[in-house]
């Protein structure tokens, strides 16, 4: 589950706790087993309530991104889905950035994988006839997969 969700499900147990079980943890706890939640999540949910009368999670630790950095992965996105053949090379020098934050930005921020174009023998006349069984399945098998040019995929 992601931080949102997790969230959400913490300001359900705590409604239910306040609202409809008036307090009961066992009851809170109770439900929400039923429901098919662990017992350990829902009970440290409500003693993190009971503790510090929130419901929200704290911050995540660390430096914030900054508005320039943000701007700047909008423009690595840009250029890398415009572009599909655009490497991380040619994107930092339009951007004047170094090569090692495009790649950053581009794998972990992005998602964005780079597929490369892959060899395949070409055989000519009556050679594929003749390859042996186990080369020509290998041939067919490299064909499909061969790309004209790189892809980016999300």
């Amino acid at each position: 589950m992601s931080r949102k969700e997790n969230e959400y499900f913490a300001k359900r147990v705590v409604h239910y706790l306040n609202n409809m079980a008036k307090g009961n943890a066992k009851s809170t706890i109770q439900h929400f087993v039923k429901e098919g939640r662990r017992r350990t999540t829902v009970s440290r949910i409500i003693k993190r309530y009971k503790d510090t009368r929130k419901t929200e999670y704290a911050s995540i630790p660390g430096r914030p991104t900054s508005k320039q950095m943000l701007k700047t992965q909008k423009k690595i996105e840009t250029l890398l889905t415009k572009c599909l053949t655009a490497s991380v090379r040619i994107v930092a020098k339009k951007l004047n950035i170094p090569k090692s934050t495009v790649s950053d930005i581009k794998v972990k921020k992005l998602g964005i994988r780079a597929q490369t174009q892959k060899k395949a023998p070409k055989y000519v006349k009556d050679q594929e006839r003749r390859a042996k069984t186990g080369l020509r399945k290998i041939y067919k098998k490299t064909l499909r997969k061969t790309r004209t040019q790189r892809t980016a995929w999300k």
